[in-house]
């Protein structure tokens, strides 16, 4: 069996796989990922294949651990090609490793499309993927939590609280205000990239979703969609 993780900024998400099925997608805080947690759920692996966006403490403990148990650990990092996806990056391990395997989760799934992919956390990145798989480049900007915080972080006379329901709408306080300002920005954000996908001479195929806020983001956007929670998990599969 094989495990494969991947570490957000905030959470990690893990599955295990083996020759015959994937186990279902399971998610942490990333406090909760350390010896402890390793030894209770990836002890009868033979490997681990993990990704990061930026703990390297996190990789690692991990490193250690199988080490200790000689568990063979892969960490996997972005470059110039894999499998059918060709990064844009000049610097290719520059482009967050998240963004990279999504790409390449995504072209698996989808192959010969043009695709969209939006990733929705910490961070909201948006990627074009064209159908031979070249990456055409893309956006990344603050995610919808980020957004709020930043907003109130920066002026002390605005205050919000964060029991807000996402929603497009014009508030009537200063927290609707906030919050769904987030919202729309970010919904802005992709229908533009929908709108210059198109103008590049990439006529969208998919528009695909994933990360915490993917899902309330798919919700909000008129455009066909899909949302697919494991599609870095997918892409950390070419590795095995």
């Amino acid at each position: 069996m094989i495990a494969l993780i991947d570490i957000g900024n905030t959470r990690t998400k893990y599955c295990i796989v083996n020759e015959v099925e994937s186990r279902s997608l399971q998610a942490i805080s990333n406090t909760l990922l350390n010896k402890e947690f390793l030894s209770k759920h990836f002890i009868n692996v033979c490997k681990i294949i993990v990704a990061s966006v930026s703990h390297n403490n996190l990789t690692d403990i991990i490193d250690v651990w199988c080490q200790e148990h000689k568990i063979t650990c892969q960490r996997v990092v972005s470059e110039k090609r894999k499998v059918n996806v060709t990064n844009a990056y000049q610097q290719p391990e520059q482009l967050g490793v998240d963004r990279w395997l999504a790409m390449i989760g995504a072209i698996n799934l989808f192959p010969n499309e043009n695709i969209l992919i939006i990733d929705a956390g910490t961070a909201t990145t948006i990627d074009l993927l064209a159908s031979n798989g070249q990456h055409q480049g893309g956006w990344i900007l603050a995610g919808v939590t980020t957004l709020v915080t930043s907003v109130l972080a920066k002026t002390a006379q605005v205050h919000a609280n964060d029991k807000e329901k996402e929603s497009l709408a014009f508030g009537f306080n200063t927290s609707e205000n906030v919050h769904n300002a987030a919202w729309a920005a970010t919904i802005g954000a992709v229908d533009l990239a929908i709108s210059q996908a198109q103008q590049q001479g990439f006529p969208l195929d998919e528009v695909i979703f994933t990360g915490g806020n993917g899902a309330l983001l798919s919700s909000l956007i008129e455009h066909p969609n899909k949302v697919i929670d494991e599609l870095v998990l997918t892409g950390l599969q070419a590795y095995i």
